[in-house]
This record gives structure tokens, sequence and C-alpha cells, in this order.
């Protein structure tokens, strides 16, 4: 039978006075032309919850990482005010796999849903590593053959949102990569989960 070895959960809220994003201003004397710059706005509040845990079954330990976060945020755009405010949802599922001859197995699958970030709308995005770790001569020397993001689906398209200007960001470039690491360590602690914590990553994004 397996059991929960541990559980957490995190609230946190966040104030920025004049925080600075992409805006565009007019350029020239008619104004016809737009500069897109950077500049500072009034203030963005944010609220991030996540709730997690790490199971064992057997050879299997699993951890699940949910959250949610939210941006208050209100710019001007086509001549109205525009809220920036659609959440965004995060679901993180690692897994260590302990496999014979001491080997480690880790597939971690995240996805995050669609939303704003600032002043932009940013498509959902999601991603899939793998990674096989062996260590040796008393965890003194390890082997990594790591591939990331192996259906190269981690790209966001972006949209920047400011006045009447409408800029398109599509993320066309290969996210997927492949690693072979040999480490040599002097003190060397074996972590099972060395991509954990991004649920924090993406929350100090913030």
């Amino acid at each position: 039978m397996g059991a929960w070895r541990q559980f957490f959960a995190q609230v946190a809220y966040t104030y920025k006075k004049d925080p600075i994003m992409y805006i565009a201003r007019p350029y020239g004397n008619d104004g016809e032309v737009k500069l897109v710059t950077k500049d500072n706005l009034p203030e963005v509040q944010g609220l991030q919850a996540f709730v997690g845990g790490q199971f064992k079954a057997g050879i299997w330990q699993p951890r699940v990482n949910v959250g949610i976060m939210k941006q208050w945020l209100t710019i001007d755009y086509s001549d109205a005010r525009k809220s920036m405010g659609k959440p965004v949802a995060l679901v993180q599922l690692q897994n260590a796999i302990h496999l014979p001859y001491d080997i480690w197995m880790n597939v971690d699958r995240q996805w995050m849903s669609a939303r704003n970030d600032d002043n932009t709308y940013q498509e959902q995005s999601s991603y899939l590593n793998a990674k096989l770790y062996k260590a040796f001569f008393n965890n003194r020397f390890s082997l990594t053959l790591e591939a990331n993001d192996i259906f190269n689906k981690g790209n966001r398209d972006v949209r920047v949102m400011s006045k009447d200007v409408t800029i398109q960001r599509f993320s066309t470039i290969s996210n997927r990569t492949f690693m072979l690491t040999l480490q040599y360590t002097f003190n060397a602690t074996r972590d099972r989960y060395r991509g954990q914590g991004a649920g924090k990553n993406e929350l100090n994004r913030f």
C-alpha cells in the first residue's frame, strides 16, 4: 500500500507599485507611428495558491503540484479600460521510479492554462520531460541522460496589448533538447527531484 509522505499548501499575495511593462506611445507630430517601449504602470496585484504532495508506492514516488495564479491589472486598450485578470492554472506531475541497479527514472509533466501576465495574453503550454540517473562510487560520480520538452509543446504564443497597439508573437523555436551529463563531486547527495519546485519558479515570475 502507498502512503503520502509529504503535503504542502502555500498562499502568497504580491503588490508591485510602478511595475515596468511594454507600452505603445505615439511617435512624431501626427501620432500615426507608434513607438513600443517600456514604462511604469501604476500598480499590479497578484495572488498565488499552491497545494501538492508526495506519494510513495513501491518503486514509484509521484509528486503532484496544483496551483492557480491571478493578477489584478487594468490597462488602456482599444479606447477603453481592459481587465488583464485571466487567471492561470498550473498542474505538475513528477514521477520518480527506482529501477533495478539503483537507476532512477524521472518522468515529469506540466500543463499551464491560457492566462494574462502583465499586459500580455499567453496561450496554454505544456511539456513532458524524462530523465535517467545513475550514481557510481558512493555517489561521487553520476551519469544523467535527459530529454526535455519531448513533444515540443512548451512554446507560448504571446499577445502584447497597449492602447491601440497589439503585438502578436508566435513561438516557433524548438525547445526539444537531449543532454548527457557526466558529473564528479566530492560531497554528493542524490536529488531524486532535481527539477522540483517548478510551481515556486512560476510563482516567482510575478
